[in-house]
């Protein structure tokens, strides 16, 4: 009797292990769905990003073109140009990503990617256009880039934008559609589908080209259809300079390359020397003419300015906590080998990105340091404990020649446990790297005003602050 129950109660038994098999195989499709949403997402936000950024820095070229300042050198950088002025002033111009499939579609399933960019008019000024079209605003009207000149007069406070005056297009995506505001965002109106149905790639962002014709610098912004004269690349005496790149250094000749002579921080990394700053993925660098060409950047991941402390996290963490012990923390107590293997670590013990604290939250090509890194810093620059907006920390300065450059580390102290430790006297960078001798340590910078600079392992459970580098492949 009790084997004929048992016999009957089988296929039910059986059949909930079929239905919870079905049940898990499509909990994991629905999740793989939804990291494809995100990723789709991201790359929308990233490029959104990136279109409002060049429309700012086009709108900043206009102006500095409107000043009749010349362009003293262009840099050529993987996703686009650094444009610099006499005046100190420069510009960045990016290109954007491929669309990916899919993720830019108009109503009818083909691949849609705002490209803005300016042209001149039949007035001579330079109005914004959307795909090489005219821009238009809700009323019809082509939506001018740069402000129309007036009379000067005597100084006084300062009066409303006048109509017509210069303004920068903002783009969103919101409800699945590109949306653009021609008031800084106070009203938005629809121009097009930003997801739909899987469709062909979509075209690069906007970054205009640069050429010298003449002995005078010219753009296109649109892929070299047509060109407009920026800005003079000819010497005082009118005679075009010839440039090239000898032992690591950018060279300039004004007599038709008979005589040569380096150009003032003219250090090369990468294909051209760097501007002494810049900004990536909306953060901050200072060059401080590294060997390694390692751009460092401004502030602490978490802070605002230099002298702000920023976050805190355990090694191998990017979350915060209100305690820092060695049971929360994932990384504690595993070997190189166990890091590897699930995934925390390269195989020589380097975080991953998806558990780098700088590359999960600023992107691009941002990261941790490594030791190395660490230590170039500590051998190539001066560093002098100083006191910046009330905060104790060591500035650190370029060593180069002609290189004024500087970053302030703040002695920002570790929390442990439920406290902040040693605040205004001791600071703890993480560096990437696992320390291979010891389970329970990793790599970081220590500093202290009397007890000097180095990198030392450490407990990876301790909340440490991180001051990211910027990397080009």
């Amino acid at each position: 009797m009790r084997l004929n129950k048992i016999a009957k109660a089988l296929p039910f038994v059986l059949g909930l292990s079929i239905f919870a098999g079905c049940e898990e195989r499509d909990d994991i499709s629905d999740r793989n769905r939804l990291y494809r949403l995100e990723d789709r997402f991201t790359a929308l936000e990233e490029l959104c990003n990136t279109i409002n950024n060049n429309s700012k820095n086009i709108k900043k070229l206009l102006q500095e073109q409107a000043k009749r300042v010349n362009i003293s050198n262009v840099y050529k950088m993987q996703d686009g140009y650094v444009i610099s002025f006499t005046d100190g002033e420069f510009v960045e111009l990016h290109h954007g990503k491929d669309g990916k499939d899919g993720i830019l579609t108009d109503s009818t399933g083909t691949s849609f990617v705002p490209v803005i960019g300016v042209k001149i008019a039949e007035d001579s000024l330079h109005y914004w256009t959307l795909n090489g079209e005219w821009l238009l605003d809700e009323n019809g009207k082509m939506v001018l880039a740069e402000g129309k000149k007036g009379d000067k007069g005597d100084q006084g406070e300062q009066g409303e934008q006048g109509e017509g005056g210069g303004i920068v297009p903002l783009m969103k995506i919101e409800n699945g559609y590109w949306m653009v505001s021609y008031d800084q965002g106070k009203t938005w109106e629809i121009i097009g589908q930003a997801t739909g149905k899987d469709g062909k790639d979509g075209k690069d962002g906007i970054c205009p080209q640069l050429k010298i014709e003449n002995g005078v610098w010219y753009i296109s912004y649109d892929n070299g259809v047509t060109w407009e004269a920026i800005g003079s690349a000819v010497g005082q005496d009118g005679k075009t300079p010839s440039l090239k790149i000898e032992d690591g250094k950018l060279m300039i000749s004004w007599d038709q390359g008979v005589t040569w002579e380096m150009v003032e921080g003219g250090d090369v990394f990468g294909e051209l020397s760097k501007p002494g700053t810049g900004v990536a993925e909306g953060h901050k660098w200072i060059n401080l003419g590294l060997p390694s060409g390692n751009l460092w950047a401004s502030c602490n991941v978490g802070a605002n300015s230099p002298s702000e402390w920023g976050k805190y996290y355990a090694w191998g963490d990017t979350i915060t906590k209100s305690e820092y012990s060695s049971t929360n923390c994932m990384t504690f107590g595993k070997t190189v080998e166990q890091l590897a293997m699930q995934g925390y670590t390269n195989r020589g013990g380097v975080l991953n990105p998806t558990y780098d604290v700088a590359q999960h939250y600023w992107g691009g090509y941002w990261k941790i340091p490594t030791r190395e890194d660490f230590q170039e810093l500590i051998n190539e620059c001066s560093w002098t404990w100083t006191n910046v907006g009330g905060v104790e920390g060591y500035e650190i300065k370029s060593k180069q020649e002609g290189n004024t450059n500087s970053i302030f580390l703040p002695a920002a102290g570790s929390k442990d446990q439920y406290d902040i430790r040693n605040q205004g006297t001791t600071g703890w960078y993480w560096a990437s790297v696992a320390f291979s001798s010891n389970d329970y340590l990793s790599w970081n910078l220590t500093f202290n005003k009397d007890e000097g600079i180095q990198t030392t392992p450490l407990s990876r459970r301790s909340g440490f602050t991180i001051r990211a580098i910027y990397v080009e492949p």
